[in-house]
Parts: C-alpha cells; structure tokens; sequence
C-alpha cells in the first residue's frame, strides 16, 4: 500500500503542476470562463494520472525491447554476465572475460595481471607491445580493492580477485587516446563483481573435483564436507518421519489415551462396551497406519519373497486407490548389489504414486525390463502432463528424488512431458557403469492389467 501511495503522490506532482501551466496558457490565449477552464482542469489532470500509470505499466512489459539496444548498458551487462557464466575454469573464465571487454569498450589491448604475494611480482597475460614502455605501479596495485577502477597515465586499472596467494587486475591500456564513460565504468564495476563471484564458486567446485579424485585414489579417505552433507540429509529424513507420525500416529494415539481415560471414570456402565468396540476400531486403524509406515521405510517381502512379490504386494494396494487402468509387466533380476532392489521398489514407489497423485490419467503404463547390461524401466501415462519449464521452477522433491537415486548408481533419467499430453519416463541402470555386476532373466514376462 506505502508503495502504490508514493506513486500517486509521484504521479499528482507531475500532473498537477502541467495541469496548472496547461490551464495558464488557456487561460492567457483564451476567453474561457472559469467554469469551464475549471472543467478542463480536472479532466487534464486525471488524464494525465491515468497516462503516467499506463505509460510506466507499459514500458514494465516491454522492458526487453525498449532496453536491448547497443548503447544501453544494462543489456551489456546482462549478455557479457550470460556469457562468461557457461566457462568452468578460471583460465577460461578470465579469457572469456577480457575478450568481452575488448567487444563491448571497443578497444584493443586488454589484459589480466596476477600479482604473487610472496614474490612480488606481477606477470600480464596477452601482453601487447605498449606495456613495455612503463612498469605497473606496486602500489597501486596493493591498494585496490573490489570494485575499486583506478585510471593512471597510461592504463585503466581494476580489482578482478584476490585469494591467498596472488591478486589478479585487470589492466586497459588506453594510450591516453581512450576515454572511458561514467556508464562504461558503472558497466566494468558490476561486471568485476560478478566475475569475483564466478571466480570464487569456480574455486570451490575445481577444490570439490579435486577431493573426489583424492578420494577415488583413496577409498578410505574420508571427506568432512561429505559426511556433514549425508548427516543433514539423514536428519532431514527423521525430521520429516517424526513430523509425519507426530500428526497422525502420535495424535490418534492420543485421542484414544482420552477415550479411555474417559470409560475410566464412566459411571454409567452400560454404554462401556459400545465405546469400548470404537476404541478398539481405532487402534486397529492406527496399528495399520502404523504397519503402513513401516513397510515404506522398509519393504517386508523384499527381503524375504524378492523384489517381483514387493513390487506385485505395491502394485495391489496402489490398485486399491486408483482410477485408472494400470498395465505392467515386470522381469525378473537376478541382482547381486541388494540396493539395486530396493532402488527399484523406490523408484515404482514413487512413479505409482504421481500417478495416483497428479496424472489424472485414463491409462498408465509401467515395465520392468532386463537388458544386456542391466535393467530398464519404462512408465507412461496419458493424463495431463505438463510443461518441462514448470517441472524445472517447482523443483519436484518426487522427480529430484529418482532423478538422485538413478544417478547414485551412475544410471540415466530421461523425462517427455508435454501440458495435455501425458508423461512418458525411461530410467537405464548399467552393469558396467556399477562394481558390483548383476544378471538378468527374461524367462517370463506376464503382462498384466488392472482396471480401477
């Protein structure tokens, strides 16, 4: 509300003061009585109102064309920054970003100096003929800190990156014939800090790249920043486990302590073993409820029948609650690695229960199919779909999730999708991608059909 009161308050200044010299001019080159120059008054100034609000709304929407022209330099910014974001090395980074200011300042020599710490010393990239004329100045180059652009005789020169070791600037030589524009600095400042950010998440994933090669040279080496991330995904799981069973378990449970704390007391007897009946109907709820937690977290027949009678025990109870028409058919593995089980039980889990969830489908199709290599399943629906950048921006925990426990074992996830036309999901596990080897049998391969 503040926000749209300035406004007004911005646009009533504006019209109101043109209304007023507006109306003088009428007033001075016409004979209108003041009626009806009180009349043009009002109708001018509202007019005036309403195109200041329209004109800004306007110029809102139409932001990428009104503000993509060469000279504006917001633009610049926003492609030169595009740019340089798709490089993944410093090396290149750098390059990239000295052949961008070239382009967009129009000149010709531009380089990267790196000053050592412990030597003192600076070497300039892609040094042109015109450097040797001069020496860059220590000291200046000690002072300068981010976003700090410093012009001397002979050269520009800008903070780029520091770490412990060196402090890298970047250095344009003008030859006291260039001059460059408040808006061009104000451009080169923003550019340098993005490029220091850039710089810096380059060091952190080059660091991380190279510990995973330590420790994939190392098995035993242990990594801090790995087992603090598996500690907080495996308290993020509890967390949600407890919040669940705290709001359903937990509450019935309760609600059950006070029925029975109520027959405790109860006077009239006769109404005791009615009540009693309810209660013990609520328990039985619960204990399924209960039993049905427990099998998520860890599918009984699994271990005990295989993976084909969990998957066959998921698919009946999904049956129970769906409305559509499920088709499957289901290989059986032979898997030496246990998890590759439980991956898969998972991953129908979760593909059954978007179904149920968000598919409105007629139809959905879901195969567990050996191959040469591995295994591969295969879902498809024809419900409503959606579009891939809606999947994208709402971050889905479920196709994260696959997406995650796929990748863990070096597999491949392909998802089509498309608003009104369904969904299709292709998942491939590798025997080579994996060291523990499995096998496959394709001796059967029932196809079933289950109609809600």
């Amino acid at each position: 509300m503040e926000y749209f009161i300035s406004r007004l308050r911005y646009y009533f200044n504006f019209s109101f003061a043109f209304t007023l010299w507006l109306l003088l001019g009428l007033y001075v080159l016409t004979d209108l009585s003041m009626t009806r120059l009180t009349e043009i008054f009002f109708f001018a100034f509202l007019s005036l109102i309403a195109l200041f609000y329209i004109k800004e709304r306007v110029d809102y929407r139409k932001r990428k064309i009104l503000f993509s022209t060469k000279g504006d330099y917001i633009h610049r910014l926003y492609t030169t920054v595009d740019s340089i974001g798709r490089v993944v090395k410093i090396e290149d980074l750098l390059e990239r970003f000295v052949q961008e200011v070239i382009l967009q300042l129009e000149v010709e020599n531009v380089s990267v100096l790196t000053y050592d710490f412990h030597t003192h010393h600076s070497t300039l990239t892609n040094q042109p003929k015109a450097y040797k004329q001069y020496e860059i100045d220590e000291g200046l180059l000690e002072r300068l800190s981010l976003g700090d652009i410093q012009k001397t005789e002979h050269y520009y020169i800008a903070f780029i990156h520091q770490d412990t070791h060196y402090k890298r600037m970047l250095v344009i030589d003008h030859c006291q014939t260039i001059y460059l524009k408040d808006e061009e600095l104000l451009w080169l400042e923003l550019l340098l800090l993005y490029l220091n950010n850039f710089i810096e998440n380059t060091k952190m994933v080059e660091e991380l790249l190279d510990q995973l090669k330590h420790m994939k040279e190392a098995d035993n080496q242990q990594l801090p920043w790995l087992n603090k991330l598996l500690w907080l995904r495996f308290e993020e799981e509890k967390y949600q486990l407890a919040q669940e069973l705290h709001d359903t378990i937990l509450q019935e449970q309760l609600h059950i302590a006070r029925e029975m704390d109520v027959l405790i007391h109860a006077k009239d007897t006769e109404a005791i073993p009615s009540q009693l009946v309810k209660v013990h109907e609520q328990m039985v709820t619960s204990l399924n409820d209960l039993r049905g937690y427990c099998e998520n977290l860890k599918p009984p027949l699994l271990d005990t029948l295989g993976l084909n009678a969990a998957l066959e025990k998921l698919i009946q109870k999904i049956h129970k609650r769906a409305d559509f028409l499920l088709i499957y058919t289901m290989d059986r593995l032979y898997l030496e690695d246990e998890r590759l089980n439980l991956m898969i039980y998972r991953l129908f889990q979760e593909l059954l229960n978007n179904a149920l969830k968000h598919s409105y489908a007629d139809t959905v199709e879901v195969h567990l199919l050996g191959t040469e290599e591995g295994f591969e399943i295969m879902y498809t629906d024809d419900g409503v779909g959606c579009n891939m950048d809606d999947i994208i921006l709402a971050d889905s925990m479920g196709i994260r999730g696959m997406q995650e426990r796929v990748q863990a074992f070096n597999g491949k996830f392909a998802l089509d999708t498309k608003a009104g036309e369904g969904m299709t999901i292709r998942i491939q596990v590798s025997e080579a991608n994996n060291p523990q080897p499995y096998a496959y049998n394709t001796l059967k391969r029932p196809t079933y059909t289950i109609r809600g």
